[in-house]
């Protein structure tokens, strides 16, 4: 995979660069979300960013660069949080770490609503593209080493040990993923979706159906 090499400045940074970064980083992700990579633009992408379309050139150097920056903020967010959970949570039952790891994914998915349909649009294309080599490097395989270890723990201690914790990783997060990416259709059939906290409860109750005993 090639390695994304960042343009260097002198001096400290601009005041205000990294609050510019997060309102690009930000239209990027809602453009990528709302028309798939290859029919977002990057000049669309700096308007909405009230940024000069050179400058993500600079910053990042072509749209599949910027692209995976968005998926590099998301990933190193959500890998980052659950990491810490699990230190914090390292004298709990193998199953309440479950529960808590769980509900943290959620939270950081419904934070984040425009990333699933994002995700989604890129995995329809199938495999051997870019975009998803580049999603399973940076996000779906860290996850997997977080979640799929505390999944045979959990399933092990019951005496469930042909349960296959990656089949069930895979089924969870493609189901939240779908949920988040297709609520306003969803909505017309179940109503209560349109609120958020029933959502994210929603959520977790099917997440914890899919991974836990």
């Amino acid at each position: 995979m090639k390695v994304r090499e960042v343009p260097k400045t002198r001096g400290r940074p601009r005041k205000g660069a990294e609050r510019n970064e997060e309102i690009l980083l930000k239209a990027a992700l809602d453009a990528f979300a709302e028309h798939g990579f290859d029919k977002a633009s990057l000049r669309s992408i700096a308007a909405a960013a009230n940024v000069d379309v050179a400058l993500i050139s600079y910053r990042y150097g072509s749209k599949i660069e910027l692209w995976e920056a968005v998926v590099e903020r998301f990933a190193r967010e959500a890998i980052a949080s659950l990491a810490t959970l699990q230190v914090d949570h390292a004298e709990v039952s193998s199953g309440n770490r479950l529960d808590a790891v769980i509900e943290q994914l959620i939270v950081l998915a419904c934070q984040r609503p425009q990333f699933p349909q994002f995700i989604v649009r890129e995995l329809v294309k199938g495999e051997g593209s870019e975009q998803v080599e580049l999603l399973q490097n940076l996000l779906t395989e860290p996850l997997r080493r977080i979640v799929v270890p505390l999944v045979e723990t959990v399933h092990g201690e019951v005496g469930n040990r042909e349960f296959d914790a990656n089949l069930a990783f895979f089924g969870a997060i493609s189901a939240m993923g779908m949920t988040l990416a297709t609520r306003k259709h969803i909505a017309r059939f179940a109503p209560a979706i349109r609120n958020d906290d029933l959502l994210r409860q929603h959520l977790i109750t099917v997440t914890r159906s899919i991974l836990c005993p």
